[in-house]
């Protein structure tokens, strides 16, 4: 019987070597398994924990920013109030509205902070300088424009043919 062994052992060469390997790898492989699972375990109820914690935070963009801060503060959240920065599109905005928030809406840690930008009259009035300005430019680019048409059509004389 050795003998038969040993040639079929031969025959089969590396798939007998794999086939001679794989009870003790199967055997290592449970071990790791079964040493693995109570930190898999515990990192799935932490992670559980973890989800169950988070408190959803609802979108207060465009609303006034008492309404907002107060809604966000009953949640259980930090809330700062900070002026935005003067924009085109904030000048048809109403005044203390909330114009942007960080973090978006979404499940958040309680007690973490956000932040909300809201517009005063000042931000309104240089959002709206801003417009004008950039109507300005356009006023003045088309007046160039069109200058620069006429006085083309004063050098180059057009003259109209009748048929």
């Amino acid at each position: 019987m050795p003998k038969t062994k040993l040639k079929l052992g031969r025959k089969l060469g590396t798939v007998g070597k794999l086939f001679s390997i794989i009870p003790d790898t199967t055997a290592i492989i449970n071990k790791t398994i079964d040493n693995s699972r109570p930190i898999i375990e515990k990192h799935m109820d932490q992670r559980h924990e973890k989800q169950m914690s988070l408190i959803k935070i609802d979108n207060v963009v465009n609303l006034p920013l008492e309404e907002a801060k107060e809604h966000l503060e009953r949640q259980g959240f930090v809330v700062s109030a900070i002026l935005a920065k003067p924009s085109k599109k904030l000048a048809q905005v109403h005044l203390k509205e909330v114009v942007q928030m960080i973090p978006k809406s979404g499940k958040h840690l309680k007690g973490s902070l956000v932040k909300l930008y809201y517009v005063d009259l000042d931000v309104i009035n240089a959002s709206q300088e801003l417009i004008d300005e950039e109507t300005r430019r356009i006023v003045e680019r088309n007046q160039t424009i069109a200058d620069s048409f006429e006085s083309v059509k004063n050098v180059i004389p057009f003259r109209h043919q009748k048929k």
